[in-house]
């Protein structure tokens, strides 16, 4: 089933996810994920690393599965930002990862991400991962599915 798509500059969201929102989601708290931005189609996520972050590949670089995890959640949140008041849930359909160079740091791992484009219930990202040099280190591009209220009706 086709869909129509329009780009997300053309479409008002009912209202941002407010960071503090997200922030108390116990999926951004138990790896330590902090939303600093989430609004019209963006978001930016960061990360404190410590120790149980870093092991990738037997060293001390940030985790693929880390990196994977910050991008579901960097790209879910940017989805959220542009929810519908029919909107009632999201899930991830796909993530396509593309993992450039090792990513260490010190202190902190960047995420930002943005809806590329979305239909009535699919909705297109991209985003990157960033080292503290502001480097990208990942990209990736996601898919997602809105659930909607099927009580409420389209005017």
């Amino acid at each position: 089933m086709a869909e129509d798509s329009q780009d997300v500059g053309s479409r008002q969201p009912s209202a941002p996810l407010p960071p503090s929102e997200a922030n108390g989601y116990p999926f951004f708290a138990w790896a330590g994920l902090r939303v600093v931005h989430a609004g019209g189609g963006q978001s930016r996520v960061e990360l404190d690393v410590a120790h149980h972050h870093r092991g990738g590949g037997g060293t001390e670089a940030i985790n693929g599965g880390i990196v994977a995890y910050m991008f579901d959640a960097t790209q879910g949140v940017a989805v959220r930002s542009v929810w519908d008041d029919e909107v009632v849930g999201q899930v991830t359909v796909s993530l396509n990862i593309q993992y450039r160079r090792m990513l260490t740091v010190d202190k902190r791992v960047v995420a930002k991400a943005r809806v590329t484009s979305m239909g009535r219930t699919t909705v297109f990202t991209a985003g990157e991962v960033y080292d503290e040099a502001g480097q990208v280190a990942a990209s990736c591009t996601g898919i997602f599915r809105l659930f909607r209220n099927a009580a409420l009706k389209r005017e």
